[in-house]
C-alpha cells in the first residue's frame, strides 16, 4: 500500500547501490530469506512492516536476525534489540525497558499520561495508578515513531516465546500499526509455542530445514575432518538443522556410525552442549550453573553469587574455559549464552540441591531489586514460609500498580505455595483466579481453582469460585439453572457478610436474564434478593438490576435514578460501565449518547481497549437511533477493530451487526448480508441470544428497505418466538416498529396486534418516549381510516424529533396514508420532510419511496447529491473530525491509538479525496455530519 509522500533517508538511499554481500556460512541456503529482509529495508521510505520468523530450535532464526541488524546498521538505521529469556519471564516489561534504553530522550518528550504509564511499567515511577497495558503500548509506539522521524528503526525481538506477557502484548500491538512509519519489527519465535502474534495481515516466514546440498556444505565447512560414515550420520541426525550441523560434531562423537537412533533433536543438542562440561574446571562449571539460574545477565551478579557458593573469590578469568568451549560470551558487564539450549542444558544437569544453593546465593547478592531477590528466595526453599508469602503479597500489589497482571497471578500462586494454612492458600489462589478471569485466561483460571481447598465450614469460598467462573465467560445462551444458582450464591455471600459480592452476583444474574430470556418468577426473585441486601438506593448496580430484569416495566424509575447522577465516577470502571450502558437497555438512547461519549473518552485515556470496544458498540447503537449514522459507523468500525485486537470475539460480532444494520438501512443489501453472515459465524460457538436478536432486527430492517416485507416478517418473527435461538424477551421492543410494518404489509396484522398489546402492557403505565413513539406508529399502520390520523399525529409529537429515522418513517407512512385518502396536497408536506430526513441520513431506499410518493402526489424532487465527507472511510472521517476540532496529529494519534505518522497518512488521503488543501477547510466540509437530520 502506498502511504502518500514519504521521507527519504539519505543513509538508506546511499546504500541502495551497494552490491549484496555473500551470506555468512551459518546462513548457508538462506539467500531467499535474506532477500526478503533486504526488501523490507530497501522499501523503508514507503512505510514499515512487521515480520514474524518461526522455526525449530537451531534452525537459524537468530543468525538471520543478526544479519538483518548488520544490514540495517550499514544503511543508517537505529537498531533496537530484545531477547526473551525463560529465566526472566516473570519480570514484567524487563525486555522492553532494556530495548528502549537508547531512546530516553524520546521517552522524556512523551505527554505526561503516557510518560507516567511507561515509567510506571518499568518500575521507575509510581503515581498510585496501574497503567493499562495498551497505554504502555501506545507510549512505546510514540517513542519509536518519534525516533523514526530522524532515522528509520529496525526493532529485533528474538526468542519472543520467552518474553514476559506484557512485553509480548506490547510488541503485538505495535506490529499492527507500522504501515505508515519507517519501522521494521522482526520477531523470532520457536515452533511449538501457541502464542498468537499480530493479526492475519502480519508477514510471516517459517524457516525450513536446509536442503541436502546446503547442509553438506555447512557441515564440511565447520567439520572437515569427518569420516564418510560420521559425515553421513551427522547429516541424517541433524536433518537440515544448522545448529545441529555445527554443534553435534563438537560434542561427544559416537564410536560407531551404526549406533541406535539418538534422542529428539532438542535433547541431542542439549547433550551436545552438556557433554563439554566434564572437561571444564569445577569453578567454571559452578559459575555456568549460576548464570543459568540467574534471571539477569549481570557478570558481577554471577561472580558474586559464585563466590558465595564456592566460598572463595573468583575473577572473570574463571569463565575463560567456558568461552573457549563456545558455551557463553562475555563482555565487560554481561554474560550471555550462545544459545538458549545451553542454559536449558545446564539447568537439566544441575541437581535440585545445587539449584537451591545457587538461588539462595543470588538472593543474598542481588542489590536494589527487591522483587528479583524474592523470586530467588522462593526458589531456594521447598516448604512453606508465611513471612515470605506475605512479602509475595506485597510484590503482587507492586505488579498490579505497574499494570503487570500476568505477573501478579504468578506471584500470588507462589505465595499460595508458601502459605502454611489452607485458608491463606485458598485466598491467594482465588485472588489470582479473579485476575485470570479478568485477563480472559480460562485455562489458567481452572488450574488455579483446582488447587483451592474448600473447607466445609467455609461458605464463602464456593461463592468466590462460582464468581470467578462466571466472570470468565462471555454472554451465552440462556440457562435458567445458572440464574437460579447465581441467586443462591448471592444469598450465601450475603449471609457471610460479603454484600458487595452478593450484589455483583445478582447483577450478573440480571444480565443473564437480559442476554437471553427468563421466566417472570426468576426475574422477580432477583429483584427480591437485591432488595434484601439493604444497599443504598443510589447504588448504580441496583438501578442496573432493575433495568436488565424488567427493561419496560421499570424503565421510568431507572431513568429517574440515572438522571439523579450528576457525573460518572470513573475510579471504578465496572460501576462506570453499569451507569453508562444501562440507558440503552431501556431505550433511552438520547440520554445515553452523552454518557457513553464521556465514558469512552475516559477509557481511551486509561488505555482500556477491551472495555472501550464494548462501550463503542453501545455508543454506536445509541448514535444510530438518534440519527448520527456516520458516528455510529465510526464507532462500529473502531469497536470491531479494537475487539479483534483484544480478543473480544463477541464484540466483533456485535459491531459487525451494527454495521449490517447501518448499511442495510442505506440500501447496500449485499454488503449488509455479508456483515450479517460474518456475525452469525462468530456467534455460532457462543450463542449470545441478545446478539442473535439484534442480528435478526438488522436483517429485518434491510429487507423492509428493499420492499421485501414478507422476508422481513420471517426474519423478525424469530425475535418473538420462544422456541427460536434469536428469541429475547428483553429485546423484543427493539424490533417493535419494524415487526409491525413487516407484519402489516405482509398480510399478518393479527401478529402485529399481539406484539403491540404485549409491549404496551409490559410498559404501562408510561412507556419511554422511544417505545411510545413506536407504539403510535404501529397502531397507525393497523388502524381503520377513521382512527389512523389520530395515531400518526400522536406519533409525530415532540418526542419523535429525538428519533429521526423513526420520525421519517412515520412521516412517510402518514404521507402515503393521506395520498390514499385522496388528500395529495396534504400529503406533500410530510412526504417532503420525510425525503429530507432520509436524504440527510443517507437512507436511500426510504428516500426513493418518499420521492415516488411525492411524484404520485404531484410534486417532483431532485435526486440526492452525495456529500463530500461521505467518500471517506469511517476512520478517515474520525481523523478529519478531530483535526477540524484543532487537534494536532500527535493528539489525534493519542486519541485513536495510532502513530502521528499514520494520522498524517490519513489526512493526506482525506485531502486527496475531498480536494481540500488545509485543515481550516475541514470544518465547513464536515458540517452536518453529527446531526444530519436535525
Amino acid at each position: 500500500m502506498t502511504n502518500g509522500p514519504k521521507k527519504t533517508y539519505p543513509a538508506v538511499q546511499k546504500q541502495r547501490t551497494r552490491v549484496a554481500r555473500s551470506p555468512s556460512p551459518v546462513l548457508q541456503g538462506r539467500e531467499k530469506d535474506i532477500a526478503l529482509i533486504d526488501h523490507l529495508i530497501d522499501r523503508i521510505d514507503q512505510g514499515g512492516s512487521a515480520l514474524v520468523i518461526s522455526g525449530d530450535a537451531g534452525i537459524g532464526k537468530s543468525a538471520l536476525l543478526e544479519i538483518a541488524r548488520h544490514r540495517a546498521k550499514e544503511r543508517g538505521f537505529t537498531a533496537l534489540h530484545m531477547t526473551g529469556v525463560l529465566a526472566e519471564v516473570h519480570l514484567p516489561y524487563a525486555a522492553l525497558e532494556l530495548a528502549l534504553r537508547p531512546l530516553k530522550k524520546q521517552i522524556a518528550s512523551l505527554v505526561p499520561r503516557q510518560r507516567s504509564a511507561l515509567l510506571s511499567a518499568f518500575g521507575m515511577h509510581d503515581d498510585g495508578g496501574a497503567p493499562d497495558l495498551f497505554l504502555v503500548a501506545l507510549a512505546t509506539l510514540f517513542v519509536l515513531s518519534e525516533r523514526a522521524t530522524s532515522t528509520p528503526i529496525l526493532f529485533i525481538a528474538d526468542d519472543v516465546q520467552w518474553l514476559d506477557q506484557a512485553t509480548y502484548d506490547v510488541l503485538s500491538f505495535i506490529s499492527r500499526r507500522l504501515s505508515s512509519d519507517p519501522i521494521i519489527l522482526l520477531v523470532a519465535i520457536r515452533d511449538g509455542f501457541d502464542r498468537p502474534f499480530g493479526d492475519t495481515d502480519t508477514l510471516r516466514l517459517r524457516l525450513s530445514e536446509l536442503g541436502g546440498t546446503d547442509a553438506g556444505q555447512l557441515l564440511d565447512t565447520h567439520a572437515p575432518d569427518l569420516s564418510p560414515d560420521l559425515r553421513r550420520l551427522f547429516l541424517t541426525e541433524a536433518a537440515g538443522n544448522p545448529l545441529a550441523l555445527l554443534e553435534l560434531p563438537r560434542g561427544k562423537r559416537p564410536t560407531d556410525a551404526g549406533d541406535p537412533a539418538w534422542l529428539p533433536l532438542t535433547e541431542r543438542l542439549e547433550r551436545a552442549f552438556s557433554s563439554r562440561l566434564p572437561d571444564l574446571p569445577d569453578a567454571t562449571r559452578t559459575l555456568l550453573f549460576v548464570a543459568a539460574e540467574n534471571d539477569g545477565a549481570s557478570l558481577q551478579e554471577v561472580l558474586r553469587a559464585g563466590e558465595v557458593v564456592l566460598g572463595e573469590r573468583v575473577g572473570v578469568d574463571v569463565l575463560a574455559p567456558a568461552i573457549a568451549a563456545r558455551l557463553i560470551e562475555v563482555d565487560r558487564t554481561e554474560v550471555r549464552f550462545r544459545h538458549p539450549l545451553v542454559r536449558s542444558a545446564l539447568h537439566q544437569v544441575a541437581d535440585l540441591a545445587t539449584r537451591q544453593q545457587i538461588h539462595a546465593a543470588l538472593a543474598a547478592t542481588i542489590e536494589g531489586q527487591l522483587d528479583r531477590r524474592l523470586w530467588h528466595r522462593a526458589a531456594a526453599i521447598i516448604g512453606p514460609d508465611d513471612e515470605l508469602a506475605a512479602e509475595h503479597d506485597r510484590m503482587a500489589e507492586r505488579a498490579l500498580r505497574r499494570g503487570a497482571v500476568a505477573m501478579a497471578i504468578e506471584v500470588l500462586e507462589n505465595a499460595a505455595r508458601l502459605s502454611t494454612s489452607a485458608r491463606a492458600k485458598s485466598d491467594r489462589l482465588l485472588r489470582a483466579a479473579e485476575l485470570a478471569a479478568d485477563l480472559g485466561q480460562p485455562q489458567v483460571l481452572e488450574r488455579l481453582l483446582r488447587l483451592v481447598d474448600v473447607d466445609e465450614s467455609d461458605n464463602l469460598t464456593p461463592v468466590r469460585i462460582s464468581w470467578c467462573r462466571e466472570i470468565s465467560k462471555p454472554p451465552a445462551v440462556y440457562d435458567a439453572a445458572k440464574v437460579a444458582t447465581l441467586i443462591g450464591f448471592a444469598a450465601q455471600a450475603d449471609a457471610a457478610g460479603a454484600k458487595d459480592l452478593a450484589c455483583n452476583l445478582l447483577w450478573r444474574a440480571a444480565q443473564r436474564c437480559w442476554w437471553s430470556s427468563a421466566s417472570g418468577e426468576l426475574r422477580a426473585s432477583i429483584l427480591v434478593a437485591a432488595n434484601r441486601l439493604g444497599l443504598p438506593e443510589e447504588d448504580p448496580r441496583l438501578t442496573a438490576i432493575s433495568a436488565y430484569v424488567e427493561p419496560l416495566r421499570r424503565s421510568r424509575s431507572v431513568l429517574n435514578a440515572l438522571q439523579k447522577l450528576t457525573a460518572i465516577d470513573h475510579s471504578d470502571p465496572a460501576i462506570a460501565r453499569v451507569i453508562a450502558t444501562t440507558p440503552n437497555i431501556i431505550g433511552a438512547f438520547d440520554f445515553s449518547v452523552s454518557m457513553l461519549a464521556e465514558f469512552s473518552a475516559a477509557l481511551r485515556a486509561q488505555g482500556r481497549l477491551g472495555e472501550l470496544a464494548r462501550v463503542l458498540f453501545a455508543r454506536g447503537w445509541a448514535e444510530m437511533e438518534v440519527g448520527n449514522w456516520a458516528g455510529a459507523m465510526r464507532e462500529a468500525e473502531e469497536s470491531a477493530r479494537l475487539a479483534e485486537e483484544t480478543g473480544g470475539t463477541l464484540w466483533v460480532a456485535a459491531a459487525t451487526i451494527l454495521k449490517a444494520k447501518l448499511v442495510g438501512m442505506q440500501g447496500n443489501l449485499d454488503e449488509s448480508e455479508a456483515f450479517a453472515a460474518q456475525a452469525e459465524r462468530l456467534l455460532l460457538p457462543v450463542g449470545a441470544g441478545f446478539l442473535r436478536a439484534l442480528l435478526q432486527i438488522a436483517r429485518g430492517a434491510s429487507a423492509i428497505g428493499a420492499g421485501q416485507h414478507w422476508l422481513a416478517y420471517e426474519q423478525l418473527q424469530r425475535v418473538f418466538s420462544p422456541a427460536d435461538p434469536a428469541f429475547n424477551s428483553g429485546l423484543e421492543f427493539f424490533a417493535l416498529a419494524y415487526f409491525a410494518e413487516a407484519a402489516v404489509f405482509s398480510g399478518h396484522p393479527d401478529a402485529a396486534r399481539r406484539v403491540i398489546d404485549q409491549i404496551e402492557l409490559a410498559s404501562a403505565p408510561t412507556p419511554m418516549p422511544w417505545v411510545e413513539t413506536m407504539l403510535h406508529y404501529s397502531k397507525a399502520l393497523l388502524a381503520a381510516p377513521a382512527e389512523a390520523e389520530h395515531w400518526f399525529l400522536l406519533g409525530l409529537g415532540p418526542a419523535a424529533k429525538n428519533w429521526p429515522f423513526l420520525r421519517g418513517r412515520l412521516l412517510l407512512a402518514y404521507g402515503e396514508w393521506l395520498r390514499r385518502q385522496r388528500r395529495p396536497a396534504n400529503a406533500r408536506a410530510p412526504l417532503r420532510e420525510a425525503r429530507d430526513i432520509f436524504d440527510a441520513l443517507g437512507a436511500a431506499p426510504w428516500s426513493h419511496r418518499a420521492r415516488e410518493e411525492l411524484r404520485a402526489s404531484g410534486e417532483s424532487s431532485r435526486q440526492r447529491t452525495e456529500r463530500i465527507w461521505e467518500t471517506l472511510t469511517p476512520q478517515e472521517l474520525h481523523v478529519a473530525q478531530l483535526a477540524a476540532e484543532g487537534l494536532s496529529n500527535k493528539e489525534i494519534g493519542i486519541r485513536l491509538y495510532l502513530s502521528h505518522r499514520t494520522v498524517g497518512y490519513h489526512l493526506h488521503r482525506i485531502f486527496s479525496k475531498t480536494g481540500i488543501t488545509s485543515r481550516s477547510m475541514l470544518g465547513p466540509m464536515l458540517a452536518g455530519v453529527e446531526n444530519p437530520a436535525g
